[in-house]
């Protein structure tokens, strides 16, 4: 009795070694991006990925808050690869993209993840290069609706966009060396169309 009293007790002090987790929220209005983010799921055994719901922090400071929360909540650890995003739309604002580089200053463990002035910019370049500057986050939908017909917010695209992937990463190599040669820094808010989307994908070596 003795003997297996010992073996149980010794199994359980075991620590299971788990995947690392990927977190990412996005803010509450858009489910594209959390349809698009979550489908890549089966796709490969790097990473568990959880979507992160901040309910009303929809802003820069509290979804940052939710996910600070949220780490700690998931017992994650740089350490053991666990890797935080946050997916946000920049919408044309100057205040926004200023906020967001410094709040980025502040979290080592979480990474922003910007569009301007929205995802869609991404989603674009899966068809076609473009350099147009972008009036607000309206614009890039109804040019997406070009590409994909009825597309709205709630859209779900992953596989409609999924063949055309080696086309948008290309499309964004020559984006950033076009900002390059003009001398704008990427994530300004004179970097309009752009987007990191791309840095989870390549986390995820779906590139």
């Amino acid at each position: 009795m003795a003997d297996r009293n010992f073996q149980k007790k010794k199994r359980n002090d075991v620590k299971r070694k788990r995947k690392p987790v990927m977190l990412f929220t996005a803010e509450g209005r858009n489910k594209t991006e959390k349809q698009y983010l979550l489908s890549f799921q089966d796709q490969h055994g790097k990473y568990s990925i959880q979507y992160v719901n901040t309910g009303q922090d929809t802003d820069p400071e509290g979804m940052l808050k939710s996910m600070k929360s949220a780490w700690d909540r998931f017992e994650m650890s740089v350490r053991d690869g666990d890797k935080a995003y946050i997916v946000l739309d920049m919408d044309c604002n100057l205040e926004k993209i200023k906020l967001v580089k410094e709040l980025q200053k502040t979290s080592k463990n979480i990474r922003f993840i910007a569009s301007n002035p929205c995802i869609e910019v991404w989603f674009i370049l899966h068809y076609v290069y473009t350099t147009h500057q972008f009036k607000d986050s309206k614009e890039p939908k109804r040019e997406l609706a070009k590409y994909i017909p009825g597309y709205e917010e709630s859209t779900d695209v992953a596989d409609i966009i999924r063949p055309k992937l080696e086309t948008a990463e290309k499309n964004l190599e020559k984006l950033v060396a076009h900002y390059e040669s003009i001398g704008t820094l990427w994530g300004d808010v004179e970097c309009n169309p752009m987007t990191d989307v791309v840095e989870i994908l390549k986390e995820l070596e779906i590139l």
